[in-house]
């Protein structure tokens, strides 16, 4: 019972060309960015005041080339990259992070591909407790956080 893996957030996509001739993909890659409280998303270690700041403002102003090129440095060996979307009209700024998806290339997508971000140690949709939590229990989810409740 102690070694119950970590659950995963899963959602399908479909690609609607899959029944038109040359209506597949190739090389498709996938991106997946979760928006999160300002407050819950202080604990992100990769957020750093210095000169090696991980973190990205974003505004209205920014363009869409502007916020691509952003997610696109986003590389694999900084999963939690933070970025800080700050509205006009709203006193506290959205936080965007980035989440690592189990497949998030595929060579040949015709018609169905699963994406998977596992709720694990690194995850940036867990608290900080329940990362830990899941951490001192050697990277599997603890039994006692597996119930509704």
């Amino acid at each position: 019972e102690k070694d119950i893996p970590c659950p995963s957030l899963e959602f399908r996509l479909v690609n609607c060309l899959h029944g038109v001739p040359s209506g597949e993909i190739v090389n498709a890659k996938l991106d997946c960015v979760a928006i999160l409280d300002p407050k819950l998303s202080k604990w992100n270690k990769t957020l750093q005041i210095n000169d090696n700041d991980t973190q990205s403002v974003v505004d209205e102003k920014t363009t869409i080339s502007e916020l691509a090129k952003v997610l696109r440095d986003t590389n694999s060996k900084t999963p939690n990259r933070t970025i800080a979307f700050h509205s006009a009209d709203s006193k506290q700024p959205h936080m965007f992070t980035k989440l690592a998806l189990d497949a998030n290339e595929h060579p040949y997508f015709r018609r169905v591909w699963f994406g998977r971000h596992r709720l694990d140690e690194n995850s940036p949709l867990l608290t900080p407790a329940a990362r830990n939590r899941v951490k001192l229990n050697d990277g599997f989810w603890p039994a006692e956080m597996n119930n509704y409740e």
